[in-house]
């Protein structure tokens, strides 16, 4: 095969897959297109519920107390805003996985490529936008570009997020991509932090 037979067969390829990544791009940061993707019986219940920054009747908090979580439209929503997540002292990207369902609040499980940082945050799915807030030790990017994480539980989090990130990514945005960062988290630090963090949190309640 000549260099110009190859050229003009790759490049109609290499194309579709430029197109399939603009799209994932598009879909993690446009809302509306989100809800679209949503199963069904998910969509029904997200578009029904209210576009607010908080919750009403919202107390403690924001996003660290159950009773003051997070608004955000659906699973997708989840997947985005917290793939928007970094922390207000060293910019640095956080990671995330759903730890538990309580009610009809999410708790997830989050930390940092170093592993020496452990939080968990409260999102409240049912709503048909995300909040324009984030929580005090945090800010939020002005688009979400690679995932971070998943909405559903990593048995050993974080051992193995790189991949389970992918794999979410081709269910929601058609690319199995996900943050490069994700590969290199320390994994052995990651679990001794959140161990800490989660025999504090006991220790308080």
């Amino acid at each position: 095969m000549g260099f110009f037979e190859k050229m003009y067969k790759e490049g109609p390829q290499r194309t579709r897959s430029e197109k399939l990544y603009d799209d994932a791009l598009l879909l993690m940061n446009d809302v509306e297109k989100q809800n679209e993707r949503l199963p069904e019986d998910i969509r029904e219940t997200v578009l029904a519920g209210n576009a607010c920054d908080t919750v009403p009747g919202a107390s403690g908090d924001f996003g660290h107390d159950i009773h003051n979580p997070i608004p955000v439209n659906g699973p997708i929503g989840e997947f985005s805003y917290l793939s928007r997540l970094r922390m207000k002292s060293t910019g640095g990207r956080v990671f995330f996985h759903k730890l538990r369902t309580i009610g009809s609040v999410d708790e997830f499980e989050l930390t940092n490529v170093s592993g020496q940082f452990a939080d968990h945050l409260f999102l409240d799915p049912w709503h048909r936008a995300q909040s324009g807030w984030y929580p005090h030790n945090y800010y939020l990017e002005r688009e979400a570009v690679q995932p971070r994480g998943i909405t559903t539980t990593c048995p050993d989090f974080p051992r193995d997020l790189y991949k389970l990130i992918k794999k979410e990514a081709k269910r929601w945005l058609s690319v199995d991509v996900a943050e490069k960062e994700a590969q290199y988290i320390h994994v052995e630090e990651a679990q001794a932090s959140l161990q800490r963090f989660r025999n504090k949190d006991n220790s308080d309640s």
